[in-house]
């Protein structure tokens, strides 16, 4: 017989375990029973003199069913018309024990288990201990519009970000899978009139070979990496109707041979006939108040097309910081006389090229930028930042005085978009961080990072602030690789940049390394870049301790730039890294002091000034944010905070370091073009 409290342990598991775990669950509460109560038999009360145990809690009750139809406008501009938010009230379960493909949460009848929720969500939002890997699961019932009388519409749905890898169910049935940072649509295929079901799994297990969060984590094997690994739909999802033809996407390329003249206008414009049949397509372009008719084309049947055109801006007007001129543009497809869909975005013309001596320019003059790094990361947040926590960091940036910011993954497409229009250059890194040499010598390691490297720059394409795409952040930087690049990163480096020219001839071509003395000033892999991200912690790290071995200093820095410069003298340089942490008020000599971080920068800051072939410097990072749960940066013992960069101007609480303020002052003296 059971004794009498093993039975509670496994009502209170009813809504969690199949019959088998249920089972499996009882049998593990009985070996765990202590041996005089399980002596007792008969009444299994607890030891004579012993309080009996608190009754175990009972489960929460579900939560209330709220079936919603889709509404509200997009934060983004651009993309498809007709886009409606599908937020309201979504529900979340965590699946820390990978029972939930067993079990069958994705047909699951009623909500016993889950949790109301909103998303973007991170389920661990608020975690500093643990960066657990893990599992969870997300789920919306929703309903649809009714479409139009004669016509049958196909409807997607559009995740703009989940972390990381996705399977996506509709009313039980698998429709879609998808890995990465980049967002992704899925067509809703089962679609019921009425009532619907919309399940997703998200996973945030890595393994050793991933991209960003290689390392050994705490928990479920991989995913330490140079940020929290924040786990959920950390951005909006969209539905969208499909009527005959799709406008997937629409690239725009805008070619400035020299400035003054005329622009020519590449536009691509990608089609998918969700019809049976052959259709002709017919092509508008509405620019800046000018429409420009296309002459049919045809897409397949069930298949895509992509369709190239071009015009001319006789007279542009140039984006540049100070000046972000942009054009608004919408792209249309009709079949049979009746506009079937279309695209609307914002484009940029503006010129950049690498000039003698390695001098990086805009629209014919020397770039000078000022700056700090990005990382979505909030208290309260996590990596799921809201529209409002957003603008904060952009009105951040815009105090300082910022002419460009960086960051180690594609941003928010909203906080990109206000970077267009703000006139704020953008420093755009393929999430690739720090994978060591031995990984990039497989194939199938290079071939996922060309897939980051081509991503990063498809979905953004027509952002007029994004200046470079680097390729990315301190690969093969282990010290026991001594700064050598292996032929595996060399032959990444040669597919990539030539991939992303493909793509686009209109900006840079980077990579962002890290900068240490006796290094190699140069590597093969320079020869397929335009411009380099120099990352300088000199007087940081191990180097404010001259014990120890690779140590430098302030004195260092100026000569390591000077050659640098002189073994790469075509090659663009900007600091894409600077800093030290400041967590608290001490003397200035002290190393994690607020005091020694304000000198420490600007001292640097003074060293860049001196140097003109350098196109400016991005502080690391604006905001601290959360690395992993041992952390301590280059603070000494009793200076670091874990898990939290402190390196940023900006607390993680929102207060202001002095630095921020002597930053201020100095970067709004600078105009960004020379």
């Amino acid at each position: 017989m059971f004794p009498r409290n093993a039975p509670l342990v496994c009502v209170a598991s009813l809504h969690v375990y199949s019959r088998l775990s249920l089972i499996l669950a009882c049998l593990a509460a009985l070996a765990v029973l202590p041996a005089p109560a399980l002596a007792q038999g008969g009444g299994g009360g607890p030891p004579s003199g012993q309080p009996a145990p608190p009754p175990a809690p009972p489960p929460p009750p579900p939560p209330e069913l709220k079936v919603e139809r889709p509404g509200g406008r997009p934060l983004i501009h651009e993309g498809q018309a007709g886009r409606m938010l599908l937020g309201g009230t979504w529900y979340f379960r965590q699946d820390d024990t990978f029972v939930g493909d067993s079990e069958r949460w994705y047909d699951q009848d009623d909500l016993t288990g889950w949790t109301a929720i909103g998303v973007p969500h991170s389920w661990n939002a608020t975690d500093t201990t643990d960066n657990k890997a893990t599992v969870g699961w997300y789920r919306k019932e929703f309903t649809l519009p009714p479409s139009p009388k004669g016509t049958k519409t196909v409807w997607k749905v559009r995740f703009e970000g989940a972390n990381y890898r996705s399977k996506v169910w509709l009313n039980g049935k698998v429709i879609g899978y998808y890995t990465g940072y980049f967002p992704f649509e899925v067509v809703l295929d089962g679609l019921r009139k009425g009532r619907n079901t919309l399940t997703v799994k998200v996973s945030t297990l890595r393994s050793k070979t991933d991209l960003t969060h290689w390392r050994p984590a705490r928990f479920n094997g991989y995913g330490t990496g140079g940020w929290w690994n924040f786990g959920g739909l950390l951005r909006e999802v969209y539905v969208r109707p499909v009527d005959t033809v799709d406008i997937d996407d629409v690239q725009v390329l805008p070619h400035l041979r020299k400035v003054g003249g005329p622009a020519k206008v590449e536009v691509r414009t990608e089609l998918r006939n969700y019809t049976r049949k052959d259709r002709d397509v017919t092509l508008a372009m509405d620019v800046d108040g000018q429409r420009i008719q296309l002459r049919p084309e045809t897409v397949p049947k069930l298949g895509g097309r992509e369709l190239v055109n071009h015009f001319t801006i006789t007279r542009p007007k140039l984006w540049q910081p100070g000046h972000p001129e942009l054009y608004p543009m919408t792209v249309s497809a009709a079949t049979e006389g009746k506009r079937r869909s279309a695209y609307r975005l914002n484009f940029g013309v503006r010129k950049l090229e690498v000039g003698r001596g390695g001098v990086m320019m805009l629209n014919g003059h020397r770039l000078n930028l000022r700056g700090a790094s990005v990382v979505e990361d909030d208290l309260q947040e996590g990596g799921a930042l809201s529209q409002h926590t957003r603008n904060q960091l952009l009105g951040r940036l815009r105090d300082l005085g910022a002419t460009v910011t960086r960051s180690q993954y594609p941003l928010h497409p909203a906080f990109i978009e206000a970077l267009d229009r703000l006139g704020i250059m953008y420093w755009m890194v393929a999430p690739i961080w720090q994978v060591p040499n031995s990984y990039l010598e497989s194939p199938a390691v290079r071939k996922s990072a060309l897939r980051a490297v081509v991503l990063t720059a498809r979905n953004n394409i027509n952002n007029a602030s994004i200046f470079t795409w680097s390729l990315g952040n301190e690969l093969g930087a282990d010290e026991s690789e001594l700064g050598q690049t292996g032929p595996g990163f060399v032959t990444f480096a040669r597919d990539a940049s030539a991939a992303v020219r493909e793509l686009d001839d209109t900006r840079f071509v980077g990579y962002d390394r890290q900068s240490r003395v006796g290094e190699p000033t140069t590597t093969p892999i320079y020869r397929y870049l335009d411009v380099l991200g120099v990352h300088d912690y000199f007087g940081w790290y191990r180097s404010y301790r001259q014990d120890l071995p690779g140590a430098s200093t302030l004195a260092d820095l100026s000569p390591y730039l000077d050659s640098v410069h002189a073994a790469n003298p075509n090659l663009g340089l900007m600091i894409t890294e600077y800093g030290a942490e400041g967590t608290r008020s001490g003397a200035v000599e002290q190393p994690g002091s607020y005091e020694f971080q304000d000198k420490l920068v600007l001292d640097h800051l003074a060293v860049y000034q001196s140097k003109p072939y350098l196109a400016g410097s991005i502080i690391w990072a604006l905001r601290d944010f959360r690395v992993f749960p041992t952390w301590v940066g280059g603070s000494p013992e009793g200076w670091s905070t874990p898990p939290w960069h402190n390196k940023s101007p900006i607390e993680e609480t929102g207060s202001r370091k002095p630095v921020y303020f002597d930053l201020r002052k100095a970067w709004r003296r600078v105009r960004p073009l020379r």
